[in-house]
C-alpha cells in the first residue's frame, strides 16, 4: 500500500475512533507523541492526577465499606456501597491496562491501516463499509451520551436535592456525590467544597477511562468484522467471471493472505484486551447485581442516577459481547461464502486452496477472558443470569433481616 493511501486509511480509522481518542486525552493518554516538551509534561501531569484521584477514591470507598460493615453489617447498608466501588476498581484496572498497552494499540492501528479497504472498491464492499462505519458512529455516540449523562446526574443530584428541599422550606445541608470515608470532617465549609469537587473529578475520570477502553475495543472489533464481511463477498463471487486459471488462483491466494492477516490481527487484539475483558466480565456481574438491589428495594421510584448507572453497565458489557460475537460469526461465514461460490467451475488446484481456506475458517476466531471463556452473546446471557442469582441471594438475606 502506498504511503499516501496508508495515511488516508489511518485518518479514516482515527476518525472512527474519535470519541475514544478524545476521552483518552482527558486522562493524559495518546497514541501520538507530544508535539513539544510542555505538551509532554502536561500529558503526564493529567495522567498522574487521574490515577491518583481514582486510587484515592477507591481507597476511600473501601475504608467506608469496611467501617460500615463493622458498625452495621446489614445487607441494606453494605450492598449500596459496592457498585460504585466496583466501578472504581474496573476503572483502575482499565487505566493501567491502557497505559501499559498504549504502544501496542498504536501499532495495531498502524497495522490495521495496511489492510483497510480504500477506494477503488466494488459496490458491495463500498456499501458494507459505509453501513459499518455509520452503525459504529451511532453506537459510539449513544454510548458516549449515556455515560456522560449518567455521571453528571450523579454529580448534580446533591445540588438538585438541596435546592428542592430549600424550596420546600426545609432546613437542609448539601450532600455529596459519593458515600465515601475521609480522614477529616468533610462537612466543614471549605472541606465540603473541596470534597465535592474531588468527587466530581473522580466520577468524570472513571467515565473517561471506561469510554476510552470500551470504544477502542468496539471500534477495532467492528473494523475486523467489516473486513471479514468484505472478504466473504469476494469469496462468494469466485468463478462468476470468466478468468484464466492463473488469475483465479492469484485471486484465491490474495484472499487467503487477507484472511491470514485478519486472523493474526485478531489474535494480537485478543492478547491485548484479554485481561481487561476478564476484569470486565467478573466485575459486571457484581456491579449489575448491587445496583439492581438498590433500585428495586432501597431507592425511590423517581431517582434517576442508579437507573442510568444500570443502563450504562448493561450497555458496556453488552457492547463487549456483541462485537466479540460479531467477529465470531463473521469468521464462521467465510466457509459458507466459499461453499456458495462457483468453486465447481475452478481447476483442482484452486479447489484445493479453497478447501484449506474452509478448514481454517472452521477454527473459531474468538475474544476470550484470559482463555477462561470465549466472549459472545451467550456470555452476556450468562452474566445476566449470574447477576440475577446474586440478587436473589441478597434479596433472601434482606427479607430474613
Amino acid at each position: 500500500m502506498e504511503e499516501s493511501i496508508r495515511e488516508a486509511a489511518k485518518l479514516e480509522i482515527n476518525e472512527s475512533l474519535m470519541l475514544s481518542i478524545f476521552s483518552m486525552r482527558h486522562i493524559g493518554l495518546s497514541f501520538n507523541k507530544p508535539k513539544n516538551t510542555s505538551a509532554y509534561f502536561r500529558q503526564k501531569l493529567i495522567f498522574l492526577a487521574s490515577v491518583c484521584c481514582i486510587c484515592c477514591h477507591v481507597f476511600n470507598d473501601f475504608i467506608n465499606i469496611v467501617l460500615t460493615f463493622a458498625s452495621s453489617p446489614r445487607v441494606e447498608d453494605v450492598v449500596p456501597l459496592f457498585h460504585t466501588f466496583g466501578y472504581g476498581i474496573l476503572s483502575i484496572a482499565k487505566v493501567f491496562f491502557l497505559w501499559y498497552k498504549n504502544t501496542v494499540f498504536g501499532e495495531l492501528i498502524d497495522e490495521l491501516a495496511g489492510i483497510w479497504p480504500m477506494p477503488p472498491l466494488d459496490k458491495d464492499a463500498s456499501i458494507n463499509k459505509e453501513k459499518s462505519l455509520a452503525a459504529l458512529r451511532v453506537s459510539h455516540r449513544w454510548y458516549f451520551a449515556i455515560s456522560i449523562t449518567g455521571v453528571w446526574f450523579y454529580n448534580l443530584t446533591p445540588i438538585i436535592i438541596y435546592f428542592y428541599r430549600v424550596w420546600q422550606g426545609n432546613n437542609t445541608q448539601m450532600g455529596f456525590v459519593w458515600v465515601s470515608w475521609y480522614p477529616f470532617d468533610k462537612h466543614q465549609p471549605i472541606a465540603h467544597i473541596g470534597v465535592y469537587l474531588f468527587e466530581i473529578y473522580a466520577g468524570l475520570t472513571c467515565v473517561w477511562i471506561m469510554i476510552s477502553s470500551d470504544l477502542l475495543f468496539s471500534g477495532m472489533a467492528s473494523h475486523i468484522a467489516l473486513l471479514l464481511r468484505i472478504l466473504q463477498k469476494r469469496l462468494e463471487s469466485l468463478g462468476s467471471v470468466e478468468k484464466t486459471d492463473e488469475e483465479n488462483y492469484e485471486e484465491i491466494r490474495s484472499n487467503i493472505k487477507l484472511h491470514q492477516r485478519l486472523i493474526s490481527y485478531c489474535n494480537s487484539l485478543e492478547e491485548a484486551f484479554s485481561f481487561c475483558n476478564l476484569i470486565n466480565i467478573v466485575m459486571s456481574s457484581i456491579n449489575i447485581c448491587c445496583v439492581v438491589f438498590v433500585i428495586v428495594l432501597l431507592e425511590p421510584l423517581m431517582a434517576i442516577s442508579n437507573k442510568l448507572f444500570l443502563g450504562s453497565a448493561l450497555m458496556q458489557v453488552g457492547a463487549l459481547c456483541w462485537f466479540a460475537d460479531d467477529i465470531f460469526h463473521a469468521n464462521e461465514n467465510i466457509a459458507a461464502a466459499v461453499y456458495n461460490s462457483n468453486w465447481y467451475k475452478l481447476s483442482p488446484r484452486c479447489r484445493r486452496a479453497l478447501a484449506f481456506l474452509i478448514l481454517r475458517s472452521q477454527k473459531p476466531i474468538a475474544f476470550t477472558a484470559m482463555k477462561f471463556t470465549n466472549i459472545s452473546l451467550v456470555t452476556y446471557s450468562s452474566i445476566l443470569t449470574r447477576s440475577y442469582s446474586y440478587f436473589a441471594l441478597l434479596y433472601t438475606i434482606y427479607n430474613k433481616n
